[in-house]
C-alpha cells in the first residue's frame, strides 16, 4: 500500500467520524429521529433521487419499512427509505448516510433472516433498478440488483438459458450471489458466485466502481461470497447455462412417514448425480412431509430416482412433471412480508443423531412449523477450493437446516421464536460450527469465523481498504481492523 493511499484512507475516516459526531441523532420508540438533519438537506436529497424518498410521515412508509421475515428481532423504523432508480441514486444515498451518521441497510429482495435489509437509519431500496439484458451469443446476463430471481429465470428462459440462482424465486439475485448462492443447478454449475463475471458497486466513499477480473480483481474475489461488506452492488454480469427440459415438482407424504422418507432422502442424496437436487420439508400439520426436487439430466436417471421416492411410502400427492426450468420461477411465496422467523443450522452430514433430533423436535413442533433440509452439498460446487472465492462452504455431504415458525397472533411471536432457537441449539455441532451467509440467523462472537473460515483474514484486509469505517455492517459482517 502506498503512503498516499494510507493517508487518504486515514483522512476519510477522520472526516466520517467528524461528521457523525455532530448530529446528535436519537432513538425514541425504536424510530431514528431526523429532526437534527437540516430540512434543506432532506429536500435536496429528495430532489436528487430519481426513485424517490420516503420519510416516516409519508404515505407508504409502513410498507416500505417491512421485510419478508418480520418479527420482534427484525422490526425497525427507518429514518429514511431511499428508493433508487439509478446508480447515482445509490451514490447520493450513501453520501448522505455517511455525512449524517445514519446506519445503512441495503435492500434487494428483502429476505434476510436477520432483517438486515431494514434499519433505524437509511434504507437503500434497489427495487427501482430493474433492467436486464441477455446476450445469447456470449451466454451472459447483465442484471440490475432490484430484480427478483424469478424474473431473471423467466427472462433467461426465453433464450433457452438458466442463471445459477437460488430455490426461492422471490429472493433478490444480487444479494443471493454476494452471499455465495446455492440452488437447483449448483451440482452442475457451482454456486451463484462462481458464475459472477463482473459488477458495478458504489463504495463507502461514494465511488462507482467496475469490478471484474482486470479491474479491481481483489474486490471480485470478495464479492463472490462476502460482497455485501464492500459497497452497494447496483448491477452484475453472470454466466448463463443451456438447460433443456427438467423434471421437477413436489411429492407429499403423511406425517407418519417422516422417518422412512428422511432415511431415503439421505441415502439418495449421498449418491446423487450432479444434475439432481432435492429439499425435504417436515411439518406437523396437514402438509405432512414433502420433497421438492429438480433433475436436469437424463430422463431414465430421473425416473430411477422418482421410483425410489414414490415407493418408499404411498404419496398423498405427487406434482412432479417435465417442463422448462423457468417454470420453477412460479413458486413465489404468497403474502409478502409476514410474521415469521427462521433459525438455521449447517451440518457437515445428515447423521443418525441429526435425524433423531429433527424427528424428536418435529413431534412437539408448534402448528405452522416447518423444518427444512436443503442445499445438499455435492457436485461442481464442492469441486471449487474454499479459497478460490470468499464463499468457503465447499464440503461434499453438507446440509442446511431451517426451522421456520409463523404466527397470526403477535403475542405468540416470542414463544415460537424461542422454540425455534432451542431447536437450533440442539442441532448445532459441538464444535467447528459453520454458517452459510445467506442463511445466517444469529450473530455475535465467532460468527464471522463461522461464515468465512480461513478467508476471514484476507477479507479484513479488503474491508480496511474499501470500507474502513464499516458503513456497510448490516450483513454477514467483516469488521475492519482498527488503524494504528
Amino acid at each position: 500500500m502506498s503512503v498516499h493511499t494510507h493517508q487518504n484512507r486515514r483522512q476519510f475516516i477522520k472526516r466520517t467520524l467528524a461528521t457523525t459526531g455532530t448530529l446528535g441523532l436519537t432513538t425514541a420508540s425504536g424510530q431514528m429521529e431526523i429532526r437534527n438533519i437540516d430540512s434543506d438537506a432532506l429536500k435536496n436529497l429528495r430532489t436528487r433521487l430519481k426513485g424517490g424518498l420516503i420519510l416516516p410521515t409519508d404515505s407508504g412508509y409502513e410498507a416500505a419499512r417491512r421485510v419478508y421475515y418480520w418479527n420482534p428481532d427484525t422490526e425497525r423504523r427507518p429514518a429514511l427509505v431511499a428508493r433508487c432508480a439509478h446508480a447515482d441514486d445509490v451514490r447520493y444515498a450513501v453520501e448522505f448516510a455517511r455525512k449524517y451518521g445514519l446506519e445503512v441497510a441495503v435492500r434487494g429482495g428483502g429476505h434476510s433472516y436477520m432483517g438486515w435489509s431494514t434499519s433505524n437509519g437509511l434504507v437503500i431500496d434497489l427495487a427501482g433498478l430493474n433492467r436486464a439484458e441477455i446476450d445469447p451469443n456470449q451466454r451472459t446476463g447483465r442484471i440490475d440488483a432490484g430484480l427478483s430471481s424469478g424474473e431473471v429465470m423467466r427472462l433467461a428462459g426465453r433464450y433457452g438459458f438458466a442463471p445459477i440462482l437460488g430455490q426461492c424465486p422471490a429472493v433478490g439475485p444480487a444479494g443471493l450471489m454476494l452471499g455465495g448462492g446455492l440452488g437447483w443447478l449448483s451440482g452442475l454449475h457451482g454456486a451463484a458466485c462462481d458464475n459472477l463475471l463482473s459488477a458495478r458497486i458504489v463504495t463507502a466513499d461514494g465511488r462507482i466502481l467496475t469490478v471484474d477480473a482486470e479491474r479491481n480483481p481483489d474486490l471480485l474475489w470478495a464479492l463472490r461470497g462476502a460482497g455485501a461488506n464492500f459497497g452497494v452492488t447496483t448491477s452484475f454480469e453472470c454466466r448463463l447455462h443451456s438447460v433443456g427440459l427438467v423434471t421437477f415438482g413436489d411429492i407429499y407424504y403423511p406425517p407418519k412417514e417422516a422417518r422412512p422418507v428422511l432415511r431415503l432422502f439421505r441415502d439418495l442424496m449421498a449418491e446423487a448425480p450432479d444434475s439432481f437436487q432435492a429439499t425435504l420439508n417436515l411439518t406437523a400439520g396437514e402438509r405432512g412431509v414433502f420433497v421438492r426436487l429438480c433433475h436436469a439430466g437424463e430422463r431414465t436417471e430421473a425416473e430411477r430416482l422418482l421410483l425410489a421416492f414414490r415407493t418408499v411410502a404411498t404419496p398423498a400427492r405427487d406434482t412432479v412433471r417435465l417442463g422448462e426450468f423457468a417454470q420453477l420461477a412460479g413458486g413465489v411465496p404468497a403474502g409478502g412480508p409476514g410474521s415469521r422467523s427462521v433459525a438455521t443450522v449447517y451440518r457437515d452430514e445428515l447423521s443418525d443423531e441429526v435425524m433423531d433430533t429433527v424427528l424428536s423436535r418435529l413431534s412437539q413442533a408448534p402448528a405452522e412449523t416447518v423444518i427444512g433440509i436443503n442445499h445438499y452439498m455435492h457436485g461442481q460446487v464442492c469441486r471449487v477450493t474454499s479459497d478460490s472465492t470468499a464463499f468457503p462452504l465447499r464440503q461434499s455431504g453438507g446440509i442446511h437446516i431451517q426451522i421456520i415458525v409463523a404466527w397470526r397472533d403477535s403475542a405468540e411471536a416470542r414463544r415460537l421464536m424461542l422454540w425455534a432457537e432451542e431447536t437450533r441449539r440442539l442441532l448445532r455441532p459441538s464444535s467447528g460450527e459453520r454458517i452459510y451467509a445467506n442463511y445466517q440467523s444469529h450473530a455475535g462472537k465467532g460468527a464471522s469465523e463461522a461464515v468465512f473460515g480461513s478467508n476471514l483474514s484476507r477479507l479484513v484486509d479488503l474491508k480496511n481498504k474499501y470500507d474502513p469505517t464499516n458503513l456497510f455492517r448490516r450483513n454477514s459482517n467483516v469488521e475492519p481492523r482498527p488503524l494504528k
